[in-house]
């Protein structure tokens, strides 16, 4: 436990202002970074322990305590005791918790997105999820584009040392513009590595190939747009170099 919160207050550094909902994101994540080995049998439950750590009871000297608590319309914020704030501090705090909090909401119909897709997979529960059917095995986990990016090279050591396909399923963005950027700077990484990205579209309740297909090829069918992966790769190969 010490070992996940000293990534997570790493990853919190310079933060006087969080909400739980930021902290459940970044918990996540840290517990991905901090215990690649145990990802896949670790208990999503031990999400809320660790957001309880920051704002409740600190469970290490290594743990930031967000004691204070501020309400403002319907959202709640944390800050250090030591701190007052600026309405800058806020704001950042604000746009922290939409992007979380529309992560969080979507973690449930990606479960069943998945669940669906993988249609006739044993499924075992973990910070990293794992389908597999005897044959085929997938370990996957569910993060935004951009926290994919800061995180890339523990989740290059994950594919490196996992025995099946590694996939990572994210969330579609209002525009292209975050994933133009991924795929220029990250592709060729990204494939090198043989780990998939897949975008999951949680309102519509279906998934599409960012990069990377299964070898499972009966799972294609589960795709909206099987062939959305391939057509990117084509034309945004060409045209990479001319967007920043």
């Amino acid at each position: 436990m010490n070992e996940i919160i000293k990534t997570l207050s790493k990853m919190l550094n310079e933060r006087e202002v969080v909400t739980c909902e930021e902290l459940a994101r970044k918990a996540i994540r840290a517990v991905f970074k901090s215990k690649l080995e145990d990802a896949l049998s670790l208990d999503r439950k031990l999400i809320q322990e660790i957001v309880d750590s920051y704002i409740e009871c600190p469970t290490s000297l290594s743990c930031i305590h967000f004691s204070e608590k501020v309400e403002i319309g319907n959202v709640c914020f944390y800050h250090l005791h030591t701190s007052k704030p600026t309405k800058e501090k806020f704001e950042d705090a604000y746009r922290e918790y939409v992007i979380s909090n529309r992560f969080l909401n979507a973690i449930d119909k990606i479960d069943k997105i998945l669940k669906e897709f993988f249609n006739g997979y044993s499924i075992k529960d973990g910070i990293v999820r794992e389908y597999s059917n005897g044959k085929y095995k997938y370990a996957v986990f569910y993060s935004l584009i951009d926290d994919i990016a800061e995180d890339l090279d523990f989740h290059i050591k994950f594919a490196k040392k996992y025995d099946g396909e590694y996939v990572i399923v994210t969330l579609t963005e209002k525009d292209p513009g975050p994933f133009i950027k991924f795929f220029k700077k990250y592709s060729e990484k990204i494939k090198a590595a043989n780990i998939k990205i897949w975008v999951a579209d949680a309102e519509n309740g279906c998934i599409d190939p960012f990069i990377g297909y299964p070898r499972d090829f009966r799972l294609l069918k589960g795709f909206k747009n099987p062939k959305i992966a391939t057509i990117i790769n084509s034309l945004w190969r060409v045209k990479i170099e001319k967007i920043d």
